[in-house]
């Protein structure tokens, strides 16, 4: 695990003691999600407008295309597969390895089965407003990092016997991820996301 990522309180609101996602996020998620202080959204080398996540189900692979797109695209196939499964908290779904690995994947398919057992999931539509914070193609083709100012405010966690699994309220959160690509797929291999007001 990476030195320099340290747990940080993501959940000060909610008055539990493990860290979490943001909160709007699975809860089973958030409490393995680990977090690292980070600028408040700073500029980028590549920017792209904020948008809804949408679901897919299709490999991001890296053609003849813009590799900071194809990062982004990547990222953002990562949360709309994460979207999906967490629904139903579905943490053995064949969604989430199509554009997670490593260590980002085992905090989503640990977070969605404490969900599961925990009887709750999470509904809506995150926010997503990434941009490529270092890409050098000519060093090092399959490693990138990117930041994001991710919106959790629509992104709901309900209990399945019905109801909201906590009156928390979402925001913007600053968060980055790296992502390496193998075999041709960009996939995120680390994520971190700080707290409420970051960004």
């Amino acid at each position: 695990m990476d030195a320099r990522i340290r747990q940080a309180p993501l959940i000060e609101a909610r008055g539990d003691l493990v860290p979490r996602l943001p909160s709007r996020l699975p809860a089973g998620l958030a409490a393995l999600l680990l977090a690292v202080t980070l600028t408040a959204c700073g500029s980028g080398s590549t920017s792209a407008s904020s948008s809804t996540v949408q679901a897919s189900s299709t490999t991001t692979a890296v053609g003849p295309v813009d590799p900071a797109a194809a990062v982004l695209s990547a990222y953002r196939a990562m949360w709309a597969d994460l979207v999906t499964a967490a629904r139903t908290s579905a943490y053995q779904s064949p969604l989430l390895p199509q554009h997670a690995s490593g260590n980002a994947l085992t905090i989503f398919v640990q977070g969605l089965a404490r969900d599961q057992l925990a009887g709750i999931v999470t509904k809506g539509q995150p926010v997503l407003d990434p941009r490529v914070t270092s890409l050098t193609p000519s060093v090092d083709p399959t490693h990138a990092t990117l930041a994001d100012c991710f919106d959790d405010t629509h992104w709901v966690e309900y209990k399945v016997s019905g109801g909201l699994a906590n009156n928390a309220p979402g925001g913007l959160r600053a968060t980055t991820a790296e992502l390496v690509m193998k075999d041709g797929v960009w996939k995120v291999t680390q994520i971190t996301i700080d707290k409420t007001g970051t960004c």
